[in-house]
């Protein structure tokens, strides 16, 4: 098992180098470029650098927590929820350089429509971690509701085929998509649809007292606020861009709500 973890701790450690290496050389080659934009409104800079800490720490304590335990899986809960931490701290990375080139209106719609898909790409991945956590309120739904009960290996077959063909159709949007425009009208409404349908599951786990290592009534709260954080993001930014701002300070309350619904666990689990 210590084998196990020491290979696990190289592999995050090779990944982390590989990501750092790239945003070095994209921001070495865009930086100049983009200086103006990114310094111009420094709060804003702030706010999304304390986001991109708080994101990192708990991803970090998430993932300590789960190398304590005395057999570690990557289907375990402790595992999946500092994975979904982890790529949204890359994620708020990228996206200092993709707000700023957004903003800047130096470069051609062709690049930028290549950055919103990279952004799209990012999105699934980090959905993915939480959906398969999600997805086994469709075990708990179909036990409940049939006489045959569904044997956990048959149904991590269902639950793999349900993210492919997820995955095959969201990527597939993603790469076709012809303009801007349609990216940005037809994919957030695919998210937002997800992030319902996630924030359902864990509830209806949580009723259903299906869910141990965590609390799903937070966690499902938590992703509803995410939609209405999404919703406000939107609307605020739409309004004027220095409002980012304050979209930033909504989200890390939402993505502290969120932490606290990983790592507590539910009454009937105490």
């Amino acid at each position: 098992m210590e084998d196990k973890k020491k290979k696990f701790l190289y592999s995050v450690l090779t990944v982390s180098i590989a990501l750092i290496a790239v945003f070095v050389l994209l921001f070495s080659v865009y930086g100049p470029i983009l200086a103006a934009t990114i310094f111009d409104n420094d709060i804003g800079l702030i706010a999304i650098t304390s986001r991109i800490l708080i994101l990192g720490i708990m991803s970090f304590f998430l993932y300590r927590k789960w190398l304590r335990q005395e057999a570690i899986y990557i289907s375990d809960a402790y595992f999946l929820f500092a994975s979904f931490f982890g790529i949204f701290t890359w994620a708020k990375v990228y996206d200092i350089f993709y707000n700023s080139a957004v903003i800047s209106g130096v470069f051609d719609t062709g690049f930028i429509l290549l950055l919103v898909k990279i952004r799209f790409f990012i999105i699934i991945a980090n959905l993915m971690p939480i959906l398969y956590i999600g997805l086994d309120a469709i075990l708990v739904y179909i036990n409940m509701n049939t006489n045959k009960e569904m044997k956990k290996k048959q149904f991590n077959k269902m639950r793999l085929r349900i993210i492919l063909i997820f995955v095959l159709i969201t990527v597939s949007v993603i790469v076709l998509a012809p303009t801007l425009d349609f990216l940005n009208l037809v994919f957030p409404f695919m998210t937002i649809v997800i992030f319902v349908a996630i924030a359902f599951m864990f509830l209806f786990m949580y009723k259903n007292k299906r869910l141990s290592q965590a609390n799903g009534l937070i966690i499902g709260i938590a992703f509803i606020c995410f939609i209405a954080s999404n919703l406000i993001r939107t609307i605020l930014i739409s309004t004027n861009l220095y409002y980012s701002t304050i979209a930033e300070i909504i989200d890390i309350g939402v993505n502290l709500l969120m932490f606290i619904g990983f790592i507590t666990k539910p009454k009937y689990a105490r």
